[in-house]
Parts: C-alpha cells; sequence; structure tokens
C-alpha cells in the first residue's frame, strides 16, 4: 500500500510558515538575511520532523471571547484575593486541599484544553489530569480550600460553557447561554 503525497501534504500553511519564520525572527532580536533564512530552515525541519496531522476545525467567536475573558479576569481577581487571605489567616478550611474528579461534555480536545488551562491559571486551582471518556473528558483538579464539590463542577460546566461560546467545533451544535457569576472554585467569593 503506498501513499502518495501532495504538495499540500507537505508543505506547511503559507500564513502558519510566515508566522513562525516572523517569531523566529523577533526572537533573534534583529532582521537579517541570516535570521530569515535562518528561520526558513527552522520552520522546514520542524514541519517536515512535526507535520501537523488532521486538525479539529473550530470556529471563534468575538463576543463569547470577550465574555470568557472578562469572567476569566473576574476569576483571576476573586481567587487572588481568596489564596492571600488563606496565605494570611489561615485555618484548616483555607489550606485544606483535595482532587476533584469534573467530567465536561466536550468532545473537543482544543476546547478541553482550554478548560484545564483556564482552571489551571486561577490561583487555587490546578488541572492535575486531563483524559478523553466516551462521552467528553475527564479533568482532575486540586483544590485549595474546603468547597462544595458539586458547586465546583457546576462552576467548571459554566467555565465550558463559556469556552464553547469563545471556540466552538464546527458542526456541533454548542448551546450559548448566559453563565451565572461565580468564581471558578465554586464560591461566591466571600472569604
Amino acid at each position: 500500500m503506498t501513499s502518495r503525497l501532495t504538495a499540500r501534504a507537505i508543505m506547511p500553511s503559507a500564513g502558519r510558515a510566515a508566522a513562525l519564520v516572523a517569531m523566529w525572527v523577533a526572537l533573534q532580536g534583529e532582521v537579517t538575511v541570516g535570521n530569515v533564512v535562518g528561520g526558513i530552515v527552522v520552520v522546514g525541519c520542524i514541519e517536515a520532523l512535526f507535520p501537523m496531522g488532521r486538525r479539529a476545525e473550530h470556529r471563534f467567536h468575538p463576543w463569547g471571547a470577550a465574555r470568557f475573558a472578562a469572567a476569566l479576569a473576574r476569576d483571576l481577581v476573586v481567587s487572588s484575593w481568596q489564596v492571600a487571605v488563606a496565605v494570611v489567616r489561615p485555618d484548616a478550611d483555607r489550606i485544606h486541599t483535595e482532587v476533584i474528579s469534573v467530567d465536561i461534555e466536550t468532545r473537543s480536545s482544543l476546547v478541553a484544553s482550554l478548560v484545564a488551562n483556564a482552571i489551571t491559571l486561577t490561583p487555587g486551582t490546578m488541572t492535575v489530569e486531563i483524559e478523553p471518556t466516551p462521552v467528553g473528558h475527564r479533568l482532575a483538579v486540586h483544590v485549595l480550600g474546603r468547597i462544595d464539590p458539586d458547586g465546583f463542577r457546576d462552576q467548571v460546566s459554566a467555565l465550558e460553557r463559556r469556552v464553547v461560546a469563545a471556540v466552538s467545533p464546527v458542526g456541533s451544535v454548542q448551546p450559548v447561554s448566559d453563565v451565572p457569576p461565580g468564581n471558578i472554585d465554586g464560591t461566591e467569593g466571600s472569604t
């Protein structure tokens, strides 16, 4: 069985290649012929050694992304405050840690990764494992502070809805509903 290589299979997309070469030149600190040629060689080697496989297609929704970014910024501020309070005034409930298993519905690896990274970015929480399941993905999340596991799962579901509203898989019917406010760690901001 022989496979036929096409120009599309061998050559990277021009936009991606140009962006990678531009990044290479920016990292070098100055635009020179040598840096541009070196960038082209490096990009060619990267594409030859690590070809892009079949990619899931997603649609970017600017308004949903803005809502996601605003909610994430709010979560960052509230969680940072809660972690600061836990450090300054520790008690058994504030310094309690546990790992909570959370199932998310998306089958998209990109959406699952964005959810996991948004959780990890938020102080007091860290995604320690992500695995695909037959119906979506399962996240194992380490949390600081004694929280209601079901409330935390609800907050992660709300986060997932915000991510899907920002970046939805093509061909899927994803609900874009208003998401209730709340911190990613399942609390409403009280200390």
